[in-house]
């Protein structure tokens, strides 16, 4: 009785060649998809955390009688994950908001809600070093009086009485008035230009007034008007110098 046996031939060098081309396209077609899920899911997380946020701030103005969160001058603010304690310019609260809620949100206990998915921080140098930044901005229009934005001659005296932050009560376009937004983008994969006086001109998570969230672009915000403030760390940015402030709208 014969026994027969079946040998199986190998593949070719074409049939490979194919196979690896087939494989090459594929990828080329998937990475990218994976890659805007990724960055999706990124922006997504983003928005959530700009809406839990907005709730600190509604239980902050809530207990202050109305009064949006602003930095007092004097007083002196526990840093994140230090053992020093400052005092906060007065402007620099639209970057460092953070600090005015280290009692009841303390940073280390809320970086996942202080960064924007996909953030980093180097912490290595804490305590030696106080000044860590959350990837969202709060707008500057939200620490002064309108009429800083009106366009009025405002004289040297006047500054001082016009440095407080403003009532709820006193934005008149809720829907339309950007409260923070993310100005880190670390789902964007290139490196963006940080210069503090241009405008952003990416797609960024941000939150308005009234809570709701949307992603839009900085730079196609309303014109704003100069922040003529000697001490304004934003004096040019649209959103940190919407028009008649809160009496104005940004998009």
């Amino acid at each position: 009785m014969k026994t027969q046996f079946f040998h199986r031939e190998a593949f070719t060098i074409i049939e490979l060649l194919v196979v690896i081309g087939i494989v090459t396209v594929l990828l080329a077609i998937l990475l990218p998809m994976i890659g805007s899920a990724i960055d999706h899911s990124r922006r997504v997380g983003s928005e959530a955390n700009l809406r839990s946020i907005a709730t600190v701030f509604d239980l902050y103005i809530d207990d202050a009688r109305g009064q949006y969160p602003a930095s007092v001058e004097g007083e002196i603010y526990q840093t994140p994950r230090s053992i020093l304690r400052a005092t906060l310019p007065y402007w620099q609260s639209a970057d460092q908001w953070n600090l005015l809620f280290h009692d009841r949100y303390p940073w280390e206990s809320n970086i996942n809600m202080f960064l924007a998915p996909g953030a980093e921080r180097d912490l290595s140098m804490l305590p030696l070093m106080s000044t860590v930044f959350p990837s969202y901005q709060y707008s500057a229009t939200f620490l002064g009086d309108p009429k800083i934005w009106s366009g009025a001659d405002i004289t040297s005296d006047e500054w001082d009485g016009l440095l407080r932050s403003v009532r709820r009560s006193a934005v008149r376009y809720p829907s339309g008035k950007v409260l923070l937004w993310d100005v880190e983008l670390p789902t964007i994969r290139r490196d963006l230009e940080r210069d503090l006086y241009s405008n952003l001109n990416e797609q960024s998570p941000m939150v308005f007034a009234d809570g709701h969230t949307e992603v839009r672009v900085p730079a196609r915000a309303n014109e704003g008007v100069t922040n003529w403030a000697h001490t304004a760390t934003h004096p040019h940015q649209y959103l940190h110098n919407t028009r008649d402030g809160v009496f104005g709208r940004d998009y």
